[in-house]
């Protein structure tokens, strides 16, 4: 079963990029991002709201302190990345390219953590590391080959960046927050922010009745599934697999995207499969333990409260 939710997970997020690329057709990029976190706040807090209440681990009161540290993951961790996303997918119709960078994210996850949890790399970490970042550098090389301007590839790098600075904040600052209820209060409050941007600034495309239909349904399922659903198997994993086990879903998101993309007439060169597998490699480097006691393992479970939502 836990191996069924695995594949389940990385078949939903690893075609949301395409997903994203088609909704454009009708909608801008804050519109599809206000679609996914609304859509994926309704899912959460239903499922939060029908979760036997010992077991959900809501926190009797949210105190002005957490209320104010929220507003990192919400604006850098959700806002951002949901709204980039599409913005770059759709401007050069490239869903596979930019569906390789949640790869990078455990890579500079390893990296924010130097300042922010003042976490040392070990020497096989900042191999990883170093490995990693040419391997992104040709990743970003072969963007520039294919027309993407260096504004936009920064931008594109700035979100796993997000990713992996929101994280890091979210385990040194929330980490007594429950994951489930934290997510939650985090889309819904993005989605108090996208949305009248999306509704007031970008409204609707100009398209065909069917078109927008078309492209209505696949937003409703990038919010509904793709980012509510699929989070709450995630949460599922981590529960029951551990968040090692659960993680590895970055591995296999990209190689979605790329097949996604090639299906879609994509472009899919040799140096970014070359670039991916490298920086996947760099990941399982960095990411590589030894065998952990039992109290360790524990320790690390109960630790875990960072977003994996690509």
């Amino acid at each position: 079963m836990h191996h069924l939710l695995f594949i389940m997970i990385c078949l939903i997020w690893g075609s949301n990029f395409i997903l994203m690329k088609w909704a454009g057709a009708a909608f801008g990029p804050i519109g599809i991002a206000a679609g996914r976190v609304l859509g994926g706040a309704v899912v959460l807090w239903f499922f939060w709201f029908f979760t036997n209440p010992k077991t959900r681990g809501a926190p009797s009161t949210t105190s002005r302190a957490q209320w104010v540290a929220l507003l990192i993951p919400v604006i850098i961790g959700s806002c951002y990345p949901y709204a980039m996303q599409p913005y770059l997918i759709t401007k050069h119709q490239d869903s596979a390219f930019f569906g390789m960078m949640p790869a990078l994210v455990p890579l500079l996850t390893a990296i924010v953590s130097i300042p922010m949890l003042r976490i040392l790399p070990t020497w096989r970490e900042a191999v990883g590391v170093l490995f990693g970042l040419v391997c992104m550098m040709l990743l970003m090389h072969d963007g520039g080959l294919r027309g993407v301007s260096t504004w936009d590839l920064t931008l594109a790098v700035l979100v796993p960046t997000s990713y992996a600075c929101s994280n890091t904040f979210i385990k040194r600052r929330l980490s007594d927050m429950p994951s489930l209820y934290m997510t939650a209060m985090i889309l819904g409050l993005s989605s108090i922010v996208l949305t009248p941007i999306g509704v007031g600034a970008e409204g609707v495309k100009p398209v065909t009745g069917t078109q927008l239909l078309t492209a209505t349904a696949i937003l409703i399922w990038l919010g509904v599934i793709g980012t509510g659903v699929a989070t709450v198997i995630f949460y599922n994993m981590v529960q029951t697999r551990g968040p090692l086990y659960a993680g590895m879903v970055t591995y296999v998101i990209p190689l979605g995207a790329l097949v996604w993309g090639s299906v879609d007439n994509e472009t899919i060169t040799f140096r970014q499969v070359i670039a991916l597998l490298g920086v996947l490699a760099s990941v399982a480097m960095v990411q590589y333990k030894n065998k952990p006691k039992p109290s360790q393992i524990a320790e690390h479970d109960n630790n875990n409260s960072a977003q994996q939502n690509p």
